[in-house]
């Protein structure tokens, strides 16, 4: 398989998180005449089981969900899904596990260790890992271990970054409901303002988590209240996403959320519910793992983790694990209209993955 010709292929047909139904069947197609099982797992995700008759099962992992964005590359290969693009490098992820679930076929008489490809959905939106995992088809199949990258601009083209530990971070959606009383601007007094309540509670929450140690970002990106400006709102909703490395500083951070919320139902009379969802955990890779291929995959150290989630943090909670960045040198940034890169960089993520598999005892 061209691993160029199948990105091209693919970023022509983005679809949106658990929506991927034409993705699927395009990776389903190509593995067809591969030397492989195939199982279609929730209900637009791919797993292909090269069985090698071993005794150790390992799993590389790709994502697939586009996102709500229009692209404007230019590219003679654009997207034909108008308002999706795969602006995350998506394209790119499948196109190299393919190309080594190719790889894997021709080699499975020579093959150590069973090999799992995964082409998971929807990892944009309520993380696809947890999902999978919930399914329970990577523990059916025996997965010990789980390896993953994803590209990134800004680190140095064609060359793979990694760390011991913390990576990514972890990412919980936020949402504040407040309930007020409504009434006209004139009777102000007789209300209970919820729009006031909101105001209230971001500017007081960012003064309250000056002393929380751990890294960590809070940012209230939405609100909205109200009806008419003569009105007093009845009713607010705040929307944050916060970000970790630990779950004792997440837990830390919604315990805050919490405490602020009872505090300003007492003093304003409103009531205040708060979701807080913590589906994307950070990406702790095995120093195992680390150890045992920063050498042969000659393996940039990243010293200073990333804000940014990816659901892939999951995996790593639950078996053995790496996470890598594919460095795409100055290519325009992650989630932007007009991200593209260097599909060169392509042909060192699969190399990366044979040498991984090439590699076992």
């Amino acid at each position: 398989m061209n691993v160029k010709d199948i990105r091209k292929d693919l970023h022509q047909i983005p679809e949106l998180s658990r929506c991927e139904f034409q993705t699927k069947e395009y990776i389903v197609n190509k593995l067809t005449n591969l030397n492989c099982a195939i199982f279609e797992v929730c209900n637009t995700g791919v797993v292909a089981f090269f069985n090698a008759s071993k005794k150790k099962t390992i799993c590389f992992r790709a994502d697939m969900d586009g996102l709500s964005i229009l692209e404007k590359t230019n590219l003679d290969f654009c997207s034909k899904h108008i308002g999706v693009s795969h602006a995350c490098g998506h394209d790119g992820h499948m196109a190299m596990l393919l190309a080594f679930a190719s790889w894997a076929s021709a080699n499975i008489a020579s093959l150590t260790a069973n090999i799992v490809c995964l082409f998971q959905p929807s990892e944009e939106e309520k993380a696809g890992a947890v999902d999978i995992i919930a399914d329970g088809i990577l523990d059916r199949l025996g997965v010990e271990e789980i390896y993953g990258l994803h590209i990134w601009p800004g680190l140095k083209e064609n060359q793979l970054f990694s760390c011991q530990n913390g990576l990514l971070a972890s990412s919980s959606e936020v949402d504040i409901e407040i309930f007020g009383k409504g009434c006209h601007a004139a009777n102000r007094v007789s209300g209970i303002d919820a729009l006031m309540v909101a105001s209230r509670f971001v500017v007081t929450y960012y003064d309250d988590i000056l002393d929380v140690q751990g890294k960590h970002l809070v940012s209230f990106g939405k609100l909205t209240a109200g009806s008419a400006r003569n009105s007093v709102a009845d009713y607010a909703k705040i929307e944050a996403t916060f970000r970790t490395f630990d779950d004792e500083t997440m837990l830390q951070l919604i315990t805050k959320l919490e405490t602020l919320a009872k505090k300003l139902e007492k003093e304003t009379k409103a009531k205040i519910k708060i979701r807080a969802n913590n589906l994307y955990k950070s990406v702790i890779n095995s120093s195992e793992l680390f150890a045992r291929y920063q050498k042969l995959l000659k393996l940039n150290l990243i010293e200073e983790p990333y804000l940014q989630a990816e659901d892939f943090g999951c995996y790593t909670r639950k078996y053995k694990a790496m996470f890598m960045l594919l460095g795409a040198g100055d290519a325009p940034m992650l989630h932007t209209d007009n991200f593209d890169f260097n599909m060169d960089i392509l042909e060192t993520g699969v190399a990366a993955y044979i040498k991984i598999a090439s590699s076992l005892k």
